[in-house]
Order: C-alpha cells, then structure tokens, then sequence
C-alpha cells in the first residue's frame, strides 16, 4: 500500500485527480458534455491507479494503456463529431478507429506490444477532423464558436495528440530515451509540457462553466 501512494504521489497524476475531482463538484450531471467530459476523466484517472498498481506488483502496463487509449481517444472523438457540422462523416471516422484499434488490439501490435499506431491515428484524426471544423465555422464566419467554452474543451487534447504522436510515431525507444540534460528524458519533457496544458484547458472549461452556472 505504501508503495502504491508513493508511486501515485507523482505530479501528472495528482492533477489527473485534482481535475477529476473539479470535475465531479463543479459539472452538471444534466448536461451530456458534461457527462462525456467525466467520463474521459475517470478514464484517465481510473488508467492512472491501474497502472500504479500493476508497476507496484512488477507487472506489464501495455494491455491496460492499449486499451485505454482506444476508449480515451474514442471519447474525444464521438465528442468532436457531437460538435461537428458533418457529424455522419465525423462518426464514420469515428467507427473507422474504433475498428482499427479492435485489430490492432487483437492481430497486429497485440496485447504485448504497446500500441503506438492505434494512439497516432486516433490523434491525428482528431487533429483533421478538429482543423476542418475550424475552417468550415470560419468560412460561416461563426467567429462566436472561437470564444465559446466549447471550443476550449475541444482544444484541450489537441496539443497532447499532437506532442505524443510526434513521439511514438517514430515507433522508437532511441528517440523517447534521447536525453536533453542530465537524466530528462526527452519523451519526460513532451509529455509533462503536453499534459500540463491538456488539463489547464479543461480546468479552464470547468472554471468558466462554474462561473456560467452562476450567471444563470
């Protein structure tokens, strides 16, 4: 037990928790975006303690992290599509992943290999789907979009996609392990910078939607 709470006691998962924990007392359970936003949040968190757990007891992460990443980036993108002007195209290439990630679950990388390309093409399917629904709310000058609150959460994951698919796109020990100074790994550094932002953005949507509620 203590050494599960010292190996939790890191700063990326206290704040995994502290957003889940802002997220529970100060989201409406009415609202669906809401809901959906939780649910990614206790996706991450849940992934998090599984994890702990796992390296505490000297047992393989892969299964649990390849399975999360296909329920994680599948949340974020039935939520994109939720949001999206095409939103059939934007479920299809949603489904699209989904089934891709199922195979190479089961038959390609499998269950003992991370699954570096299910992460890569759900994140960069995210990255077009949310810069063409840019540029349509643009051409239909709907410049209110861009301030919405809503626009902030579907920015939130986007530098994240893209600093970790810039990592495990290379399908590459030698890159993630490349040291930038002393022992700072250089897949330590993208990923505490592309985290601390993805969170920031979505306590920064819960923030506003507080102070929106109260408005009300």
């Amino acid at each position: 037990m203590i050494n599960f709470v010292y190996h939790f006691l890191s700063p990326l998962k206290i704040i995994v928790l502290l957003t889940l924990l802002s997220g529970l007392l100060f989201l409406d359970k009415k609202r669906q975006i809401h809901r959906h936003l939780l649910a990614i949040l206790w996706v991450c968190f849940l992934t998090e303690v599984i994890n702990s757990i796992l390296i505490v007891n000297k047992k393989s992460i892969v299964l649990c992290v390849s399975i999360s990443i296909i329920i994680h980036h599948g949340l974020w993108l039935w939520m994109l599509a939720k949001n999206a002007a095409k939103k059939n195209a934007a479920f299809l290439l949603l489904g699209c992943f989904l089934l891709f990630g199922l195979i190479n679950l089961g038959f390609l990388d499998g269950t003992k290999k991370f699954n570096y390309y299910t992460f890569v093409v759900g994140a960069f399917l995210y990255i077009i789907i949310f810069i063409y629904e840019s540029f349509c709310r643009l051409r239909q000058e709907n410049f209110d979009f861009f301030l919405s609150n809503t626009f902030i959460l579907l920015t939130a994951p986007v530098l994240f996609f893209f600093g970790l698919s810039f990592m495990f796109g290379f399908n590459s020990k030698n890159v993630t392990s490349y040291l930038l100074f002393g022992q700072l790994k250089l897949y330590t550094f993208i990923s505490y910078f592309v985290n601390i932002i993805y969170y920031s953005l979505i306590n920064l949507y819960i923030y506003r939607e507080k102070k929106l509620r109260h408005v009300e």
